[in-house]
């Protein structure tokens, strides 16, 4: 199962998502390779950082360039579960990855700022190619979230989940990966896998 989280913008929770989608899935015993297409190599950081439990046997591939990146995918068929981060503003490199999806996480945060780059990102998904939202750091007791809600689910788009905003969840490649995180992120990797049938 090839699963690419992608997202035209930086900072709207596409590593940390990520990163906790290949934690659950090595939780749930899978074999998994994070595939790091983003140059910043966020996603490589928080693996190779160590230490984390969570995150012991998963695989890690970096892939900055297009050569690369079709070189990481093709060699990884073997996977049970390849999660793919895609690099923020690179359509090339994201379109070539989202050609290997199964399945496409499209991370977002709450505000209508970021209505126009979900849309682009999602046009770029193959037809048949199953995708959801995730809201990212989200104040889910606020008008600007129920907004966004019912912004997206008005046009169709299914929102898989929510993580709410809490600081130990972003804490990034320096910090362990959470419990709150974990219980956030188990219901979209729920629904990851029912998509990827």
């Amino acid at each position: 199962m090839n699963v690419v989280v992608a997202a035209l913008k930086g900072g709207v929770g596409k590593t940390t998502t990520c990163v906790y989608l290949a934690a659950l899935a090595r939780a749930a015993g899978r074999a998994v390779t994070v595939v790091d297409a983003d140059a910043q190599a966020s996603a490589a950081d928080w693996i190779e950082a160590g230490g984390d439990p969570a995150l012991d046997g998963v695989t890690l591939v970096e892939a900055p360039t297009e050569r690369l990146l079709k070189r990481a995918l093709a060699g990884t068929g073997g996977e049970p579960v390849v999660v793919v981060d895609s690099p923020p503003g690179n359509e090339r490199l994201i379109g070539l990855a989202l050609e290997h999806a199964d399945v496409v996480v499209v991370p977002t945060r709450v505000g209508g700022v970021e209505w126009p780059r979900v849309d682009v990102v999602r046009e770029m998904v193959p037809k048949r190619t199953p995708h959801g939202l995730v809201i990212c750091s989200a104040r889910t007791f606020t008008n600007d979230y129920d907004e966004t809600v019912r912004y997206w689910t008005g046009q169709g788009v299914a929102v898989w989940a929510t993580i709410p905003e809490r600081v130990a969840i972003a804490a990034g490649p320096d910090a362990r990966l959470s419990a709150d995180g974990l219980e956030a992120y188990r219901p979209l990797w729920r629904r990851v896998q029912r998509a990827a049938g």
